[in-house]
C-alpha cells in the first residue's frame, strides 16, 4: 500500500512547485465501505470551519472498495466476497449568521467488480497475504451471513441505487476553526439494494483543527449516532454508534498537501465477527490544488483493525468553492 500511495503522490509533488496558492488543510471524507452498514450515518470528516457568509462548497467524492473475507464462529458464518463504489455529492452553503447547511446525495454500486485481479497480482508482487482471497473466486460476488442456522443475507446479484440522504446544520464556534454540527439521514435508499439501511438516523459531531506553524495542521472528529431500526439485521442492531477521526496535513510545496488519518467507530450490529464489529482504518492520501477555488485528492484506506471493514479502499475527491 505504501508504494501504491508515493507512485500516485510523487508526481504531484513535482508539479506542485509550480502554482503560487496555499495548499487546504482539509482532512479526506473517509467513509467505511462495508457493505452490511450501507445507509448508516457515521458522518464523515465535517468542515471545522463551514463556509463562510454567502459561499457555496461542492464536494464530489467517489470511494471504491474490495472486501474478501470468510469468518465463522459457533453461531455465526458470514462470507463477503464483493466491490463497492459509492459516489457521494455534497453541496454546502454558508449563511452570514456562522450557521451552515450541508446536503449529502450518495449513489451506491455493489458489484463482483474487477479489482481482485489486481489486488491478486499486488499481493504476489509484494508477499502479502492472500486471506480468503486465496479460496475464492475471481471476481465474483457473494454476500452470505448465518446465525443460529438460520440464513438472514443472501445476495449474489449486483445491486445499485440513489442512497439516504443526510441534511446537516453546522456552525462555526469562535473565530478557530472548530463547529458544531447537527444531522439527519432520511432513508431514501433500499436496504435490499445495499443502498440504504431503511432508518432515519440522527447525529450530533464536532469538528477541530489547528495548525502548528506554516505547514503542519492536526484536525480531529467526534461523532454520536442515534441509529433508527433498520431493514437489515434488525434482531442484532444497536441504536448507538460512536465514531471519529484523527490526523495531520503536511504541506509540502505550496498548492500540494499529504494527509495520514485514523477513522473509527463502535460496531453497528452484536455480532463476535470483525466484520460487524468495531472498526478502524487508516488512510494515506495527498490534496492538489488546481486554482484558488478547485482542488483534487486522493487516497488509500486500510483496515489495520483487520477484516474490520474492506480490505482496501481507493479516495477520489473533487472539491469547489464559490
Amino acid at each position: 500500500m505504501r508504494v501504491l500511495t508515493q507512485l500516485v503522490i510523487l508526481p504531484l509533488l513535482v508539479s506542485g512547485l509550480a502554482l503560487p496558492a496555499p495548499a487546504i488543510s482539509s482532512p479526506l471524507p473517509v467513509r467505511d465501505q462495508n457493505p452490511l452498514l450501507a445507509g448508516f450515518d457515521l458522518p464523515g470528516a465535517l468542515p471545522a470551519k463551514p463556509p463562510g457568509n454567502d459561499a457555496w462548497l461542492i464536494d464530489a467524492n467517489l470511494q471504491w472498495s474490495s472486501s474478501a473475507l470468510m469468518q465463522a464462529n459457533p453461531r455465526e458464518i458470514l462470507v463477503v466476497d464483493a466491490e463497492t463504489r459509492e459516489l457521494r455529492l455534497a453541496i454546502g452553503y454558508g449563511f452570514t449568521n456562522g450557521y451552515a447547511l450541508r446536503l449529502e446525495i450518495p449513489y451506491r454500486h455493489t458489484s463482483a467488480g474487477t479489482l481482485d485481479g489486481f489486488i491478486d497480482e499486488w499481493h504476489d508482487l509484494f508477499g502479502l497475504p492472500d486471506g480468503a482471497r486465496a479460496t475464492m473466486p475471481r471476481n465474483a460476488l457473494q454476500i452470505f451471513y448465518e446465525r443460529d442456522g438460520a440464513p438472514l443475507i443472501e445476495e449474489r446479484a449486483s445491486q445499485a441505487g440513489i442512497g439516504d440522504l443526510s441534511l446537516r446544520l453546522g456552525r462555526q464556534l469562535g473565530a478557530s476553526p472548530f463547529a458544531a454540527w447537527l444531522s439527519v439521514k432520511l432513508p431514501t435508499g433500499d436496504a435490499d439494494s445495499f443502498a440504504g439501511s431503511g432508518s432515519i438516523d440522527a447525529s450530533a459531531a464536532l469538528a477541530f483543527e489547528r495548525s502548528f506553524g506554516a505547514r503542519y495542521t492536526a484536525f480531529a472528529q467526534a461523532a454520536g449516532t442515534w441509529l433508527g431500526d433498520g431493514d437489515r439485521l434488525r434482531r442484532q442492531q444497536k441504536n448507538i454508534a460512536w465514531s471519529g477521526m484523527a490526523g495531520i496535513n503536511a504541506r509540502l510545496f505550496q498548492n500540494v498537501t499529504l494527509a495520514a488519518q485514523i477513522d473509527a467507530h463502535t460496531a453497528i450490529y452484536d455480532s463476535k465477527e470483525a466484520f460487524l464489529g468495531d472498526a478502524v482504518m487508516l488512510t494515506l492520501g495527498g490534496t492538489y490544488r488546481l486554482t484558488e477555488n478547485w482542488e483534487l485528492s486522493f487516497g488509500v484506506t486500510e483496515d489495520i483493525a483487520v477484516e474490520s471493514t474492506s480490505d482496501v479502499a481507493f479516495l477520489f475527491q473533487v472539491k469547489a468553492r464559490r
